[in-house]
């Protein structure tokens, strides 16, 4: 009798196990499969595998742009495949990935974790623009500059780089998002209307006005290349762009040193390139001082790093000077006023000149050798083919794309470069910009 008890009892146990798990398998279920409650992966682009069990239908969906699901629904079990893009901002990044029964009963998230890149001479940057269109009256179209040209302005700028002799790794790209990460609707422009007819440009970037006057309209500078576009009150002023920074113990010659990677929030001023919005419609030889693409891609070249080709003080900008002042021994030098005394003598009284004189205006004396060249580089301005970029030259624009704050793109960071307090940042910067 005692053994036949234990053997019933044995049978409803196991009778009991398999109802239990045939109840089981009934119950909807939802579970979404990898190594742990995260993923951290490299900062490459990429795409994962990630497995789904479930027997309900289901969505399945991302909270950042940069980290897609190829599947965005299905019912059971599943293989599904998620693309993220390169990491190229300056931090590591997350994204949430949530898998949804379709009636919302069940859910389940994981978190991606996508490491920042260390960059090195092979790195390519792709800089996010944000032009902000700054225009008192709308139907002006030189103030509300008409939709898809900046764009076009951007393409001018990255053929030049692209063809300019050496290599930069450095590519312009209208910005897809704003700050939040809502898709722009026009990519790469911020339009804000004011109540000024025009504005002084040396204010606008920090000079004789309050700090932070024009702030307020910029991105964070770790994120985009601020342009802004607006009237200039000095007419004859086409362009004018602030200078880089690096962090200690960085340094290059001729920028000035922060002590520490201090919060772009403390910036006196919008650390930016200005457009005059009078120029925003020339372009149609680079040869020729009012060309906008040429002005800009001039003034994204002081942006990046790089002073004028021609003889300038760096402390006074006095150009009535014979010196190598550009910190770049493989560009040739001359003196800009004597240039320009040259120039307006051939000039007629309409201040025109004909071809062969445009011709002749390109050429240059170096004032240290004596010897005549043609004018070819970007940072030059007058009559210039203005298409050339120097070794030395695409050297700098490496080395402030690698190590300056207020660029986008990934940057060399070492511990010893951490912010301090607020206080103790703000003196540090000094206001450095060339038209």
């Amino acid at each position: 009798m005692r053994k036949n008890f234990l053997s019933m009892i044995v049978t409803l146990l196991l009778f009991a196990g398999v109802a239990c798990d045939r109840t089981e398998e009934t119950q909807p279920h939802l579970s979404l499969l990898c190594e742990g409650s995260s993923i951290v992966l490299s900062p490459r682009d990429t795409v994962i595998t990630l497995t789904v069990e479930s027997n309900v239908e289901w969505t399945f969906g991302s909270d950042a742009s940069w980290c897609v699901p190829q599947t965005t629904e299905g019912a059971g079990n599943a293989e599904v495949q998620v693309a993220l893009s390169a990491n190229e901002g300056q931090d590591e990044r997350f994204a949430t990935l949530t898998l949804s029964s379709t009636d919302g009963t069940l859910v389940q998230t994981m978190q991606i974790v996508q490491q920042r890149l260390t960059p090195d001479s092979t790195t390519y940057y792709r800089l996010p623009v944000v032009f902000h269109v700054l225009y008192n009256k709308e139907g002006n179209k030189k103030q509300n500059v008409i939709e898809g040209h900046l764009a076009t302005l951007i393409e001018g700028v990255n053929e030049i780089y692209a063809q300019c002799g050496a290599y930069l790794g450095v590519e312009f790209v209208m910005a897809a998002e704003d700050p939040e990460g809502n898709l722009l609707a026009e990519p790469g422009v911020d339009r804000h209307r004011i109540n000024l007819t025009s504005i002084n440009s040396s204010a606008f970037m920090g000079y004789g006005r309050e700090p932070k006057k024009y702030c307020e309209y910029m991105w964070n500078p770790n994120r985009y290349v601020n342009i802004f576009v607006y009237t200039f009150e000095d007419k004859g002023i086409l362009g004018i762009s602030h200078f880089p920074y690096v962090v200690k113990p960085h340094s290059l010659e001729g920028l000035t040193e922060l002590e520490y990677d201090a919060d772009w929030s403390e910036l006196p001023w919008p650390q930016c390139v200005s457009i005059n919005n009078e120029y925003i419609y020339s372009h149609e030889a680079y040869y020729t001082m009012t060309d906008v693409v040429n002005t800009l891609a001039h003034e994204l070249g002081h942006f990046l790093g790089l002073r004028h080709a021609f003889s300038e003080d760096p402390e006074t900008y006095d150009r009535d000077i014979c010196l190598d002042s550009d910190f770049c021994t493989d560009t040739p030098t001359y003196n800009k006023v004597a240039y320009d005394k040259f120039m307006q003598g051939c000039m007629t009284s309409g201040g025109s000149v004909d071809d062969n004189e445009k011709l002749l205006l390109m050429m240059r004396e170096d004032c240290e050798t004596g010897e005549e060249f043609r004018s070819t580089n970007i940072m030059d301005y007058a009559y210039t083919e203005a298409n050339r970029f120097t070794p030395q030259q695409a050297a700098r624009i490496r080395y402030v794309l690698e190590h300056s704050p207020y660029i986008p793109g990934p940057k060399v960071r070492l511990p010893e470069q951490m912010p301090a307090t607020k206080a103790a940042r703000v003196n540090e910067y000094k206001l450095v910009m060339f038209e």
